[in-house]
């Protein structure tokens, strides 16, 4: 353990703390809560259903909607050739993976979602993803099948100029969201986490979500 996870584990035990506190409170006499709690971002009081869709994995393999059932995920939209907030996030969501596995508490899958599939092929991302953490999956495909889903998860993008100041083949950027989204075992959005982010609100906002969610459902 480092220097610096345990003021973190503490935060995160006094978060998942306060969030069982909410849940029960809230689920007394089997009543929903009348609203989400507060997290960096917002909670849908609804989730918001994310439509079929069809695209592949770092590895090669088919990833549909049947891939976010069962379990809690957590999107973000980028691609390997982002200069700063890409890696960034990336390294971040790597400590905060870490961090809830050493409280004992299940991470969500961590996504991260090629919004540039000339270049981010399978092979591409799996180098990229696997240098963050070997759990992280990559996505890509076809760019009408990424804008379903992203059209779904609010996430927004578009082709910018690169260092030669146009947009070419080979030098272009691509201006995307920096927000985290988090999908439900059901497979709907059910919160968008917003920056800044930090490991402490991240975690925060993933309890306070799941807390929500259990209570509602």
């Amino acid at each position: 353990m480092t220097k610096n996870s345990t003021p973190l584990l503490v935060v995160t035990a006094v978060i998942a703390m306060s969030a069982g506190l909410w849940l029960a409170q809230s689920s007394k006499n089997n009543q929903p809560p009348l609203s989400a709690p507060h997290i960096q971002g917002a909670i849908y009081t609804s989730d918001k259903p994310v439509k079929p869709f069809k695209l592949i994995n770092h590895l090669g393999d088919d990833f549909t909607n049947s891939n976010l059932n069962g379990h809690w995920s957590i999107v973000f939209v980028g691609y390997t050739h982002c200069p700063d907030i890409c890696p960034t996030t990336l390294s971040l969501m790597s400590e905060v993976h870490r961090e809830m596995s050493l409280q004992k508490v299940n991470p969500p899958n961590v996504l991260f979602l090629s919004i540039d599939p000339e270049r981010d092929t399978p092979e591409v991302m799996k180098t990229y993803v696997e240098y963050f953490n070997p759990e992280f999956t990559g996505i890509t495909g076809e760019l009408s099948n990424i804008k379903t889903l992203t059209q779904d998860l609010n996430a927004v993008y578009r082709k910018a100029p690169g260092l030669s100041g146009e947009i070419t083949k080979d030098d272009y950027l691509m201006d995307h969201s920096s927000a985290l989204m988090l999908i439900n075992p059901k497979g709907n959005l059910q919160s968008i986490l917003t920056a800044p982010h930090t490991p402490g609100n991240v975690i925060e906002s993933i309890i306070k979500t799941q807390a929500y969610y259990s209570s509602a459902n």
